[in-house]
């Protein structure tokens, strides 16, 4: 038979091609999380969606082509407690999902390896649908894998890859390490089988002392409520003792196989306990008259359902709060816009809207497929997915709202609001507004700040750079230096009450080479600075006496005398110095003008001392976070200090559509 040809992909290649959705793998891992838990099992599932990097090594080390293709893409593993519910495990997978085949570790007398299950299943069709049709060109199958290990060896397998599949080399001349790390792995597989006679010797012990509820725990090793066993069922397995064939000697002869098929049998999860176990068993097994009396009088599979908390919780719905991570009101200017001539406002206009219609369509336009490619009025909704566009070219309004779920954190709902139009100075104006909404959780012991999550969309961006913005001043993604004729256009700036941007003003002294003086805020990176935030705050650098200047005409310096004294000024028979609001050293400095008219200021000492707590996670962990000092502290607090202000300015609620999905014209 001639040998298939090989093919391989670059990751470039695979990443342009192969789109896996969050969905894909999160509804896998629920689906087989969901069965598991059905039958009480101890276990832990992981999953992942390989990525292009991964894929092209594989590419790369095995011979894929026509008649042999990737079978990983997705994949999930799953950790248990015990070495014998790997067959039941796999039992459960096999009638879960279309099975492939199995492949397993072999094993021999000389040597030891982790004992796991690789199993190959054919993807449901409604998550198939869900990757990108291109995916299934790129010699990948529609198939997702399952690996079935005991947490004994879970750690193990780890090393076992990286050091000793992938690096045969270490071990080519030292055979003596080979040999003891395979007797570590025998301890492994003897702690492996140690923990199954373990409970299984006690449930003995427990069966001839008379202990029924212990002995069920401890024979079938399940995820049990913390329900009594009922006295009289306790009553009747006492008496029935005097019988060979005893009830008791029956439910310590069935096998845990036996009985988790009973509980997957049923058509919705019961409370698992003593009491549902004994009662499974009599109806598939024992028959047993008396105990299907007392099991019927006591509705046993509804006893104790209600006091499930999860399930009670799952239908309470609450209402939704709105947290803004953006917002911005600005004037958009088309100083960025290369056009032979002064763009007008219905050119901005209309290049503005095609921003916002094109990235709408980039983002919602794979779920709703009748969307117009060209910028238009549409709205659609798809369960949790939402989009509505008004465009109205003539009078140059747009008005937008889109909103869609998140697939990481249930019950939370992301949305972007904007409104695009021409105002009575026949100036384009635009509003937006990021937010996500999600109920309150009154248990929640630590509250996300809406800051974390601040993020602008991408339409914002995209106007900001193409196009450009007026917010006081021009936007600029550069920094800037304070020269003295520019000096009356920055105060203007900082006295316009329409500026919605806050401004950033460094002051430092030359150094001996004449040059600006930047040590005093190493390592806060002026021009990185600049970088981060130019979209949302306009950053000036300046040395010291054009500094002073602006500082004296905004009225934050006090006039000198003659003798270099303050000012000092009448008040009745008194005289008191003039507060002034900075220190009198005006520089080295940084300066930050609200657009509410307040101030705050920084020196050297105020850099050195910064300790800052950075998160290092915003949708995991809120409390996950290093601790950053000095110039660096700095930088990431006032970075924070700018997006807190942004998200928490009284500067532009968006259409407050939480009761109607129509948004004005």
């Amino acid at each position: 038979m001639k040998e298939q040809e090989k093919i391989t992909f670059t990751k470039e290649e695979l990443a342009a091609a192969v789109k896996v959705p969050a969905v894909v793998e999160q509804d896998l891992k629920r689906i087989i999380s969901e069965r598991l838990e059905q039958c009480g099992l101890y276990f832990r599932v992981f999953s992942r969606i390989k990525t292009a990097a991964s894929m092209a090594r594989k590419f790369e080390l095995k011979a894929y082509g026509a008649e042999r293709k990737l079978q990983d893409l997705v994949g999930v593993r799953i950790n248990l407690y015990f070495d014998d519910d790997m067959d039941i495990c796999k039992h459960i997978m096999e009638h879960s999902f279309d099975l492939i085949g199995w492949s397993t570790s072999e094993r021999s007398e000389e040597e030891f390896s982790p004992t796991k299950l690789n199993g190959v299943f054919r993807l449901p069709n409604y998550l198939k649908d869900e990757i990108s049709s291109d995916t299934w060109d790129m010699c990948i199958d529609d198939t997702f894998e399952i690996q079935i290990k005991t947490m004994f060896f879970e750690g193990w397998h780890e090393i076992e890859h990286d050091m000793r599949y992938k690096g045969e080399e270490l071990w080519g001349h030292y055979p003596g390490y080979s040999r003891y790390l395979n007797s570590i792995l025998a301890t492994l597989e003897l702690c492996d089988k140690s923990m199954v006679t373990l409970f299984e010797d006690l449930g003995h012990e427990l069966y001839k002392s008379g202990r029924w509820s212990d002995m069920i725990k401890s024979h079938f090793r399940l995820k049990m409520g913390t329900a009594p066993m009922y006295p009289e069922v306790e009553e009747l397995l006492d008496k029935d003792m005097e019988r060979v064939e005893n009830l008791a000697k029956k439910i310590y002869k069935t096998s845990r196989q036996d009985l988790v098929e009973q509980f997957l049998k049923r058509s919705r999860k019961i409370p698992i306990n003593v009491n549902t176990i004994v009662a499974l068993l009599n109806d598939s097994q024992f028959h047993d008259s008396r105990l299907s009396a007392i099991f019927k009088q006591r509705d046993v599979y509804n006893d104790g359902r209600e006091e499930s908390l999860a399930e009670s919780r799952h239908y309470e719905l609450r209402p939704l709060t709105r947290h803004t991570v953006f917002q911005m009101c600005t004037q958009i200017d088309g100083s960025r816009m290369k056009t032979e001539q002064e763009p007008q406002a219905e050119q901005i206009f209309e290049k503005s809207a095609d921003c916002i219609y094109k990235w709408i369509v980039r983002k919602y336009g794979v779920l709703f497929k009748d969307m117009p490619q060209e910028t238009s009025t549409y709205h659609a909704d798809i369960l949790a997915y939402h989009v509505n566009v008004h465009y109205d070219r003539e009078r140059c309004r747009m008005n937008m709202h889109v909103r869609h779920m998140d697939l990481e954190v249930g019950g939370r709902i992301w949305y972007s609001e904007a409104s695009l139009f021409r105002d009575e100075k026949n100036r384009v104006m635009l509003k937006v507004c990021n937010g996500f909404a999600e109920p309150e959780n009154e248990n929640k012991l630590v509250q996300e700040s809406a800051g974390i999550f601040f993020s602008y969309p991408g339409y914002y961006k995209t106007i900001v750079d193409t196009i450009g913005i007026f917010n006081g001043m021009s936007c600029m993604n550069k920094r800037r230096l304070l020269r003295e004729e520019k000096l009356p256009e920055l105060v203007h700036a900082l006295r316009d009450p329409e500026r919605k941007f806050p401004v950033v003003v460094i002051i430092s002294k030359e150094n001996q080479d004449g040059m600006m003086d930047e040590e005093w805020l190493a390592p806060f990176r002026v021009a990185d600075f600049t970088r981060t935030v130019w979209r949302y705050a306009h950053v000036i650098t300046g040395y010291e006496p054009e500094g002073r200047m602006l500082l004296k005409m905004l009225g934050l310096l006090p006039k000198e005398t003659v003798d270099g004294d303050r000012k000092m000024e009448e008040d009745g028979d008194c005289k008191e110095t003039v507060a002034i609001k900075v220190q009198e050293e005006a520089a080295p400095r940084l300066y930050i003008f609200w657009p509410d008219g307040t101030e705050d200021h920084y020196g050297p000492e105020d850099v050195k001392n910064c300790s800052f707590g950075r998160h290092m996670e915003a949708r995991v962990d809120m409390r996950t976070y290093d601790i950053v000092r000095g110039g660096q502290g700095f930088y990431h607090k006032i970075v924070t200090d700018l997006r807190d202000w942004n998200v928490s300015a009284d500067m532009w609620e968006g259409f407050k559509l939480e009761i109607s999905t129509e948004i004005p014209e």
